[in-house]
C-alpha cells in the first residue's frame, strides 16, 4: 500500500517541477518581448512577468525565495523605462536570477525524493 502513495507523490514532484520549467521557458521569452516594448504594453506585460514569477514562487512554500522574486519583480518594472542594450543587459540580467530562483526551488523537490 506504501507504494502507491510513494509512487503518487513522485508524479506530483515531477509535474510541479515540469510545470515549473514551462513557466521559465515563457518568462525568458516574455523578459526578451518586454525588452523590445514601452509604454502600455511594456507595463501590462512586466505585469504578467510578476505575476508569474511571483506564482512560481508561490508553489514552493518550503523555501524563502521572497527577497530573491522582490529583486527580480522590482528589475521587471525597472525594464518597462529602459530601452536600446541597457533594455537587453538587463533582460539577460533577469532572465539569469530567474535561473538561479528556479535552480534554488528545484534543489529542495530533487531533494524530496
Amino acid at each position: 500500500m506504501a507504494q502507491p502513495m510513494e509512487s503518487e507523490s513522485k508524479e506530483t514532484e515531477a509535474g510541479k517541477k515540469s510545470r515549473i520549467q514551462e513557466k521559465v521557458g515563457k518568462l525568458g521569452s516574455d523578459i526578451d518581448t518586454l525588452a523590445k516594448k514601452t509604454g502600455d504594453e511594456a507595463s501590462k506585460l512586466a505585469k504578467n512577468i510578476n505575476t508569474e514569477i511571483k506564482s512560481i514562487s508561490g508553489e514552493i512554500k518550503s523555501i524563502d525565495v521572497k527577497d530573491e522574486v522582490k529583486s527580480i519583480t522590482a528589475r521587471v518594472e525597472k525594464l518597462v523605462d529602459t530601452t536600446g542594450d541597457s533594455a537587453k543587459k538587463l533582460a539577460s540580467d533577469i532572465k539569469t536570477d530567474v535561473k538561479k530562483l528556479v535552480d534554488k526551488i528545484e534543489i529542495p523537490i530533487s531533494k524530496k525524493k
